[in-house]
């Protein structure tokens, strides 16, 4: 992909909703495997959320974009502590936490190495948005494993 890709905003849509669908059937295939019906609801979840930013692209209205302001949450930082988990289908839920962790991590990275990479606004906007949104989903994650795993004795 090279920086002249930034400057259709078409394109940059076209390809954001392609990795979100990619996202999407990964988890889906994810929950399919999984052994424990937990975690397959987990897997579940997660491919609705990746559905949901595909729609958020799909349903994107350029305008909206000339005023967007990037307001990311706090990371907490807890993937930075975590090793690459591949799926199996025994997973246990802490892995798959993780695994969804680090997956929301690489995609917030690589939406905000292209945002800075972008010189058009609302292209750079565009990849802004979804950074924050991988690092909502992210953060969200944390949370649910600071809450669950980390509290265990």
């Amino acid at each position: 992909m090279s920086q002249n890709f930034c400057h259709s905003m078409q394109d940059v849509v076209a390809f954001a909703i392609d990795r979100e669908e990619k996202a999407k059937q990964f988890y889906a295939q994810c929950a399919e495997k999984a052994q424990q019906p937990g975690i397959k609801q987990f897997f579940q979840d997660m491919a609705r959320e990746e559905a949901r930013h595909k729609k958020l692209l799909t349903d994107l209205d350029p305008a909206t974009l000339e005023t967007f302001e990037s307001h990311p949450p706090e990371d907490l930082k807890l993937s930075d502590f975590l090793v690459d988990v591949q799926f199996t289908p025994e997973i246990s839920y802490q892995e798959a936490l993780a695994m969804a962790m680090k997956k929301e991590e690489k995609a917030h990275n690589f939406y905000q190495a292209w945002k800075d990479k972008c010189t058009k606004e609302k292209t750079a906007n565009v990849f802004a948005l979804l950074a924050d949104e991988e690092l909502k989903h992210k953060r969200k994650i944390e949370e649910i494993y600071d809450s669950e795993i980390l509290t265990w004795d």
